[in-house]
């Protein structure tokens, strides 16, 4: 659901992909995909009919409109660690679908002492032709205890109503008065022509959903602006508000936060655009507003994910920002930014607030499994430090972390090679401290070859690392906080975060450092193997 401009650094497919304008239908059939799914094809055709147990893919689609929780977290989870096993690229900790397309995060909350992940999902269901397709957009499921171990529940829901019959598209879950969970979703019918937003209810923890219309595609702000696109709702004292995403329409267009309000989540009347003053972008998808560090924080989905650090009066419904030039929060391979979730784990004792969002790292290149695309950065810890959002990865992680290797003291020239040479590995966990020295530019290669490696440099001119900003000072210091996933490498400065696509040698598995322009010294290096998150 992002119009063109919304996306940065990805391809066209994927800018129309996430709101399904060209919706690509994929057939594992021979005739279609020969050329890419040969290999896999010709496997699952010697595994035969009667060897289920011996093909995760066929016992996985055979349940995936399942809702018998048992059978399709177990086929789910077995399909997983096939794909892992045979896919040197899929990522071993990052969240990925079990097979095919997946985008936006969409409504995690914790819930009767789970987290919740429910995200935008393209299952393969049977064509009708002896082959399989992708589903028009679902929700999909899954559930953990620590946010890093996931257990795969059935497809939460599916398109299959008159308003939602193209596809449901983001939202957001909350909890109503009554204890029930719901969803507040966009329902795709023919993208930003006609949609409508779906209130859906579930007793049983989002297995099953009972919905309901509740905002017409009659009732939009404008021409331009669909009734609703990517929703945050919260309640405030006895009437629930509902952000959405659109635009303030004509020739001089500007992205904007509409605000909705109702007293029964079923009966919606629009407010006003939040944030009038600032000019930035055409359309905006995925608002939210929300308080963080004694102040309120606006984020959109545009180019670079932006956000605002400002106030926002409650009387007159209006966001000022601090500044007007946006920061951004990941100018990498990263959009669809969520902060629905919050939890009560912070060391101190107080709320974290947790942000999510889609790795938009592009489709797997191995041919011998069925093809997956798209990936779910790892769940981060935000706080608001001197005016801007500070990203940690969570500290849940460090459970997978195996065998341990460190150095220190190490000088760097634009000569040195093969200083690591014994830290090696394609799920790993990197602290990096660098001192600058005179360098012009510094820092990691990771997944390297003899051909070429996933780079992690820091630029001593500019302070940016990979073209992000990192609000160091010159000379400071310089801690590099690198995860490495096979296909992904997600990298943390000083609060900031960039996240990359690394489609490299499978085998390639090295990690080195570098200096140019002049010397610099390693501190200290600390490197942990990972383990899967699927084990």
């Amino acid at each position: 659901m992002r119009p063109a401009l919304a996306m940065h650094a990805v391809s066209a497919f994927h800018n129309d992909e996430r709101h399904g304008r060209y919706r690509m239908t994929l057939s594992f059939s021979i005739g279609l995909l020969a050329a890419t799914m040969t290999p896999w094809l010709a496997n699952a055709q010697q595994v035969g009919a009667g060897a289920s147990e011996a093909d995760p893919v066929k016992v996985f689609r055979a349940v995936v409109k399942s809702k018998d929780v048992t059978a399709f977290s177990q086929a789910a989870l077995n399909l997983r660690k096939w794909m892992i096993a045979n896919d040197p690229l899929r990522p071993k900790y990052h969240f990925t679908g079990p097979e095919s397309w997946i985008n936006d995060v969409n409504g995690p909350i914790r819930h009767e002492g789970r987290y919740h992940l429910f995200y935008q999902f393209d299952p393969m269901v049977a064509d009708g032709k002896g082959g399989f397709s992708r589903s028009p957009r679902c929700w999909g499921h899954a559930v953990s205890e620590d946010l890093v171990h996931w257990t795969d529940w059935p497809v939460s829901l599916w398109p299959d109503t008159p308003h939602d019959r193209a596809g449901v598209f983001s939202g957001n879950t909350f909890v109503a008065d009554d204890g029930l969970l719901c969803a507040l979703y966009t329902g795709n019918v023919a993208g930003h022509k006609e949609a409508y937003c779906i209130l859906a209810r579930s007793g049983d923890g989002g297995i099953t959903w009972k919905k309901k219309m509740v905002m017409d595609d009659s009732q939009r702000p404008n021409a331009d602006s669909p009734v609703h696109w990517d929703g945050f709702t919260w309640k405030e004292g006895d009437k629930w508000h509902q952000l959405v995403g659109g635009t303030t329409g004509g020739a001089n267009r500007q992205g904007a936060a509409w605000l909705w309000t109702s007293s029964d989540l079923e009966q919606w009347k629009l407010q006003k655009n939040i944030a009038p003053s600032i000019r930035f972008g055409e359309f905006w998808e995925l608002p939210y507003l929300i308080s963080l560090g004694g102040r309120h924080v606006l984020l959109v989905g545009c180019p670079g994910n932006p956000y605002w650090a400002g106030t926002y009066d409650k009387q007159s419904m209006t966001f000022t920002a601090d500044a007007p030039r946006p920061r951004l929060i990941d100018n990498g391979r990263c959009y669809a930014i969520n902060v629905n979730l919050t939890d009560d784990k912070d060391p101190a004792g107080s709320r974290r607030r947790l942000m999510q969002a889609w790795a938009t790292i592009g489709k797997s290149r191995t041919a011998a499994v069925p093809y997956w695309e798209g990936a779910h950065a790892i769940v981060r810890v935000i706080t608001l430090k001197d005016g801007r959002i500070w990203q940690e990865p969570i500290p849940e992680l460090r459970v997978l972390r195996g065998r341990k290797q460190s150095v220190k003291d190490l000088r760097i020239t634009p000569q040195s090679r093969d200083l690591l040479k014994d830290i090696k590995g394609d799920a790993l966990e990197i602290i990096a401290t660098f001192e600058p020295g005179d360098a012009a530019r510094f820092g990691l290669n990771v997944r390297a070859s003899a051909k070429d490696a996933a780079r992690v440099c820091f630029d001593s001119g500019s302070l940016t690392f990979n073209g992000q900003t990192s609000d160091l000072k010159p000379g400071e210091p310089v801690m590099m906080h690198v995860f490495v996933d096979r296909s992904i490498v997600e990298v943390f400065i000083n609060g900031n975060a960039h996240t990359m696509a690394a489609w490299h040698d499978a085998a390639a598995g090295g990690v080195d450092v570098f200096a140019e322009g002049g010397t610099c010294t390693l501190k200290s290096l600390e490197a942990y193997e990972l383990a899967s998150a699927w084990q």
